[in-house]
């Protein structure tokens, strides 16, 4: 409709002269007026049209827009149409005339044809028409299919007899005017009254009948005519109970007989085709002269969409409820902006979050509640930037954080509400867009849990930088992977020259012997070690350093490497002050450290352990064993577990519990257990315990993983959702697809069975009386042999003895034709088994062969491809239980996808005249069809092609919903999609496609015999 030139003309934009309609608005009008409206352009092809144009026509917009008459009339019709609309465009003077025209459904009109021409700015020319309908006649009833081939002579004939009725009734009239003109006046006014009374009953909208006092039809309108699915003429002088439903026909009499002046009710209406509807009728009763009743008025109302909408609504409202309670139970705060930021909706966690009042909130400005978080904000500029940024740009979504002057942090998320578009739908982003919506969560918890992670961190980095202790680990193959700043004191060496580097490197040659030993030891998971070696500076002192040593293994048990912490023992005068700078050390640590003997009684605890466990002096710390300091328990764990590995490797580092002496409660924490050996003998002699509270850090990992828990499943309901919509939506497209294509295709074969039966009843009859007058000629030509002179003549001109021989063979034709026709009626009808939804044992071999015969035509070769071969290999099959129609389907769906495959791969080369039947040999296309019964209940039907095949790419996703290879506008991505959920879901069975790219591709059908009842 939307012609360039006639609706988007450049001259008219620069038009300033208000108003200026949109063209949705231009179509809503001219679709709003009850007369059919077209528009042509200088070439006669049509540009514009109304509905009311299409239904009289009988040809949607998509079909007419672009064609001329020749696309759709008969020669003769479209030359005299032609001819009128073009002395409208050379003469630009307004044609006016009346005409008879047979709509799409066979009723024929006295139509008002008035036609001008429009010149635009640019000076296109176009012919603006408009037809109004004056009398509705159809004396034939509904033709059907076949009744729109009208006999064009009876039609002029009939125009002609009114025409010359019409001329005949004016110089009556003509008379009587002259005899008596206030009688002439009289008549009339009375018929002009009388008209415009038969106007207003024949064009209302809704559906008038008048009956007398028992109900007997008198008049009846078009509309009324349309809803009860009948004639005009057919129902005067019918009692208008045939129309009422048989459950409410007893309730219809007592209403009749009761009935006062006006009356308003219910009941549910049955027109003559078609099922009951209800409907809203009301009854106005009619008087004559003397106040006698003579009969009723009835307004009837098909109210079905009425109750549909109710029902709708109530559907609506239910969806809203649960909605509002899906945001109710959200732990964000959800705000909903529409288009003119208004706002929608909201939750109650919203308004707790930035504390604004309900009379603010229940406003409905979304400028007022931004005016109102400002000065909570710690960037109000930024916040208010975001914001006007996101509505200016609505396809855009955002995520960000808020920092709040009470030091709180919210996070943001803001996305658009956007229609859900379809394959075919094309509007702007503007008219897709409905508002934006916000979501605020609170997550300042989960910012200060993570901060104080990331300090935790940095506490052990720092530990490791700044413990007196040498750390140092190294791989299975001696090389240096951390070297901390103490290493690099002790040795000399740093960082950056040891990693990666051979750990042999402060190793003297004198010492390389024990070393080894030990090396070999914790390689092998022999447990830790102590020991106490000579090491090599930078600058070559030698000096003696204490290792303890722990290999690093992995939980399939392969050692990773070595961890070693080393003290520098060289200067032994010094010992005792190393001894004090480590005891200031274990001091100062925020870590609870303690010292016990071998025994299991309490040596020492540093400040900070005797603040974590709840006691007051370190006094007191040495009067407990190590029993106390633990529940019962964690002791008996660590008696049973951790003790025995401490013997066997000298150190244990994980996660344990320490109880409070004051509250009795377990303080979770992060501990390290190493034994303390002499430096001489080698035996352990204490036990120390290095331990960090890590109650915060488990609190605010206990939430994280509850959050993150809460986030996963709702993931996997919005998964499930998902999957449910998919299912759903395919299930429903399928649904319709296969009911429209089955009434279609059942309405069509019923609508053409019709004629067909007539012509083939009546070709019996009609080669029978050729016959006979073919055998009285003869008789004639025998017993008067010499025929007079015009005879002769007359006999020459018509070709007498062809038309003997060849009229036989043009009724036998005739019949051959007919057949053929009955023969695709039934193929279209047991393809659509339009009366077959149920499972039902039917013969799969008929249901293909119905499915070729539709196919026909796309079988049929041309001048760019040969004729597809079509081989059957049909095995003995019973009747097999299934959804027939359905089923039916799936073969065309198969079917329809081989022969675009094969006319893709049938690609015409220019070739040599001597090797066109070898290459034709080559590509000629075939599709093979072959069932079998391979197992007791189990039936295969494999259809294959020799096509170019299906990459795997392709293949995986071949049966995808919306999946398609085709041009935009060839196929929808839904055939095969539905054809796998009519055969696995359905029926039970499976579909598979087995194709090799240059080798064709074969589609493979397995259903059961007998479908199981009992699942």
């Amino acid at each position: 409709m939307n012609h360039p030139r006639f609706l988007n003309n450049p001259a008219q934009k620069e038009n300033t002269q208000p108003p200026n309609f949109s063209l949705a608005f231009l179509y809503q009008t001219i679709d709003s007026i009850p007369d059919s409206i077209f528009v042509k352009d200088r070439q006669h092809r049509w540009v514009l049209l109304n509905d009311t144009y299409c239904d009289l026509v009988g040809h949607s917009q998509e079909e007419l827009i672009g064609k001329s008459d020749y696309d759709f009339f008969p020669q003769a019709e479209a030359d005299a149409l032609r001819e009128k609309d073009e002395l409208v465009f050379t003469t630009n003077i307004t044609n006016e005339s009346q005409d008879l025209f047979t709509d799409a459904q066979g009723i024929t009109h006295l139509i008002s044809t008035k036609k001008s021409c429009f010149e635009d700015e640019t000076g296109n020319k176009f012919l603006v028409g408009s037809i109004r309908d004056i009398i509705l006649q159809n004396k034939a009833g509904i033709l059907g299919v076949a009744g729109r081939v009208t006999d064009t002579t009876a039609v002029m004939k009939t125009c002609e007899a009114l025409r010359e009725t019409l001329e005949e009734l004016q110089v009556v009239e003509e008379e009587l005017r002259q005899q008596n003109e206030e009688l002439a006046i009289a008549r009339e006014t009375a018929q002009l009254e009388h008209r415009r009374y038969q106007d207003l009953f024949d064009l209302a909208p809704d559906a008038y009948l008048v009956t007398d006092v028992v109900g007997i039809i008198k008049e009846a309108n078009y509309v009324a005519a349309a809803l009860l699915s009948v004639r005009q003429k057919y129902l005067v002088g019918k009692p208008f109970i045939l129309f009422i439903a048989e459950s409410d026909r007893q309730t219809f009499m007592k209403q009749l007989a009761s009935l006062q002046q006006v009356q308003d009710w219910e009941v549910d209406l049955q027109p003559r085709r078609g099922t009951a509807f209800p409907a809203s009728i009301k009854m106005v009763a009619m008087y004559d002269s003397h106040g006698q009743q003579v009969g009723w008025r009835w307004l009837l109302c098909d109210i079905s969409e009425q109750l549909a909408r109710q029902q709708a609504e109530k559907d609506l409202h239910r969806i809203n409820a649960v909605l509002q309670a899906q945001q109710e139970a959200s732990i964000d705060g959800i705000l909903i902006v529409d288009e003119n930021l208004t706002v929608t909706s909201f939750n109650q966690k919203f308004s707790q979050l930035w504390q604004i009042p309900a009379a603010l909130i229940q406003a409905g400005s979304d400028r007022q509640l931004v005016e109102w978080v400002l000065d909570k904000l710690v960037n109000p500029n930024e916040f208010v930037a975001k914001v006007e940024y996101l509505y200016q740009h609505p396809e855009e979504s955002s995520r960000d954080e808020i920092f709040l002057k009470s030091g709180k942090i919210f996070e943001r998320y803001s996305a658009p509400v956007r229609k859900q578009l379809g394959a075919c739908d094309r509007i702007s982003p503007l008219e897709e867009y409905y508002g934006r919506i916000w979501y605020y969560r609170d997550i300042t918890e989960y910012k200060q849990a993570e901060a104080e992670l990331r300090a935790s961190k940095q506490r052990l980095a720092l530990l490791i930088e700044q413990t007196p202790l040498a750390i140092i680990e190294w791989n299975s193959n001696f090389e240096i992977q951390t070297w901390n700043r103490a290493a690099e004191k002790i040795f000399g060496y740093t960082t950056e020259e040891m990693l990666g580097n051979s750990f042999e490197m402060i190793i003297p040659e004198s010492a390389k012997k024990h070393v080894n030993e030990i090396i070999a030891a914790l390689l092998t998971q022999r447990g830790g070690s102590f020991s106490i070696n000579e090491n090599v500076t930078k600058d070559g002192r030698t000096m003696l350093c204490e290792w303890h040593n722990n290999p690093l293994v992995a939980p399939d048990g392969q050692v990773l490497g070595i961890a070693s912490m080393v003290l520098d023992i060289t200067e032994r005068k010094r010992a005792e002050e190393e001894q004090q700078k480590f005891v200031a050390l274990v001091e100062n640590s925020s870590d609870f450290i303690g010292i016990s003997s071998m025994e299991g009684q309490v040596v020492y605890v540093n400040p900070a352990g005797l603040k974590m466990v709840g006691l007051s002096s370190l006094e007191a710390a040495k009067t407990k064993p190590v029993v106390d300091f633990h529940s019962p328990e964690a002791f008996a764990e660590f008696h049973q577990q951790i003790m025995p590995l401490m013997s066997q490797h000298g150190f244990w580092q994980g996660e344990f519990r320490h109880r409070h002496f004051q509250t009795g409660i377990e303080i979770p924490t992060d501990c390290s257990l190493f034994m303390v050996k002499h430096p001489e003998t080698g035996e352990p002699f204490c036990q120390v315990a290095v331990a960090r509270d890590i109650t915060e850090r488990k609190q605010a990992k206990e939430a994280l993983l509850k959050s993150e828990a809460q986030l996963r499943q709702q993931a996997e309901e919005l998964k499930v959702a998902l999957r449910e919509l998919k299912h759903t939506q395919t299930h429903l497209i399928q649904t319709e697809k296969m009911s429209s294509l089955g009434q279609l295709v059942a309405g069509v074969a019923h609508e053409i069975n019709n004629p067909v039966n007539f012509i083939n009843g009546n070709l019996i009859p009609a080669k029978e009386y050729t016959q006979d007058l073919l055998s009285l000629l003869q008789l004639y030509q025998n017993n008067y042999p010499e025929p007079v002179l015009e005879i002769q003549d007359f006999a020459e001109l018509i070709e007498l003895e062809f038309m003997k021989s060849d009229l036989p063979q043009i009724i036998n034709s005739m019949k051959v034709g007919a057949d053929r026709i009955r023969e695709i009626v039934l193929s279209l009808r047991t393809f659509s088994r339009l009366d077959e939804a149920e499972m039902k044992a039917v013969d799969i071999h008929q249901g293909i062969d119905s499915t070729l015969m539709i196919l026909q035509s796309r079988l049929k070769g041309n001048d760019q491809r040969p004729t597809i071969e079509i081989i059957k290999e049909y095995g003995k099959l019973p009747l097999v239980e299934c959804y027939a129609g359905q089923l039916n389907q799936v073969f065309m769906n198969i079917l329809s996808n081989a022969i675009d495959a094969l006319e893709e791969s049938l690609v015409i080369y220019p070739i040599p005249e001597e090797k066109a039947r070898r290459v034709e040999q080559m590509t000629a296309p075939q599709i093979r069809i072959c069932t079998q019964l391979q197992k007791r209940n189990q039936v295969t039907i494999k259809i294959a092609d020799n096509g170019l095949g299906i990459p795997k790419d392709v293949k995986k996703q071949l049966f995808n919903p919306f999946f398609t290879t085709k041009p935009i506008g060839k196929g929808t991505g839904m055939g095969l999609a539905i054809s796998y959920q009519i055969i696995t879901e359905r029926h039970g069975g499976s579909l598979k496609c087995l194709s090799q790219p240059g080798q064709g591709a074969e589609f493979v059908i397995k259903i059961p015999l007998i479908q199981d009842t009992s699942t």
